[in-house]
């Protein structure tokens, strides 16, 4: 008995996983960033997944994109399928020993982001040991036993390849009690009181003077390594200049309000970077993919405080 095979008639990967993601993410642009490409990219994808299926995904509006009735049909069945194909490669590659990646972290970026998210990890990853190492000073890929590390900074380091993860921007923050003792306080307030101050106190003077505070004095208050100057703002003892990483859940928790809207992009970004020309394996994949995605919804979650105004009256 003769089995005829029929080749299976399949789109574009590329055009599948830009479509997968911007229909769940419901963004081009978020998509792109979860995927690492451009927005251009994922928008020629999605648009030669479409002439492949002929009929479009999407509507494009001048506010962004909407999914079609073909587009919400389309991915319900897709991402499962996604999910299911994720499922299998885990189990293939379980096969065998467990896979070690070595991470290299600032603390505080570990203790106020990373730690608490790791489970999730480890639940999507059972095969993969993660070595989580916390520390102040730049891995040297050369000569450190490490994978890979997460860095704030402009992302050019000599002798590494560093993946953009995040932009950041910085805002200060205190505890409820903190500001109910000081109620209809504005920017030009703050010099007066206890600034907290993380590694150097010009920090505090550049966000002042974005807010409109020209020259202030900042000299005032404690100066903490780390993470110790958001952990000091959280308990009361002044004011703290805090990320979207870094404060998100507090925020949501209520450790923290922010009493100003003034938002400062920094100069700086958080990156993945790894040893210059060294190939990415498969957990360095696994990590890198899961953490933007954990990072990508941490940023959902600002931008929906913000909208909501959760801060005291």
């Amino acid at each position: 008995m003769y089995r005829w095979a029929m080749a299976r008639r399949l789109p574009s990967l590329n055009g599948l996983k830009a479509f997968e993601a911007a229909a769940r993410l419901e963004s081009f642009s978020e998509a792109a960033d979860s995927l690492f490409v451009t927005h251009a990219a994922i928008s020629r994808h999605i648009r030669e997944l479409e002439d492949y299926l002929g009929t479009e995904l999407f509507t494009r509006t001048g506010r962004g994109v909407v999914l079609t009735e073909a587009g919400r049909r389309f991915s319900t069945k897709l991402t499962p399928l996604f999910d299911q194909l994720a499922d299998a490669a885990r189990e293939a590659a379980a096969v065998g020993q467990a896979r070690a990646l070595k991470v290299s972290v600032q603390p505080a970026f570990a203790s106020r982001w990373l730690v608490s998210r790791l489970g999730h990890f480890n639940t999507l990853h059972p095969d993969i040991e993660l070595h989580v190492d916390p520390s102040n000073e730049l891995a040297d890929f050369r000569s450190d036993d490490v994978d890979v590390g997460l860095r704030y900074g402009r992302g050019d380091w000599d002798d590494v390849e560093a993946v953009r993860l995040t932009d950041v921007v910085y805002f200060p923050v205190c505890s409820p009690k903190f500001l109910a003792r000081h109620p209809d306080i504005k920017p030009a307030d703050l010099p007066r009181l206890n600034l907290l101050h993380e590694d150097k106190k010009e920090w505090w003077a550049e966000w002042l003077e974005f807010a409109g505070v020209a020259k202030a004095d900042v000299s005032r208050g404690p100066l903490f390594q780390a993470q110790l100057a958001l952990e000091a703002a959280e308990s009361g003892q002044g004011f703290a200049l805090g990320d979207q990483l870094l404060c998100t859940d507090s925020l949501i928790d209520g450790w923290l309000v922010r009493p100003f809207n003034q938002d400062m992009k920094a100069e700086g970004a958080y990156w993945l970077v790894r040893r210059k020309g060294q190939r990415e394996n498969g957990p360095m994949r696994a990590f890198r993919e899961w953490l933007a995605g954990e990072i990508v919804e941490t940023n959902k979650k600002f931008q929906a405080f913000k909208a909501q105004g959760l801060k005291p009256a």
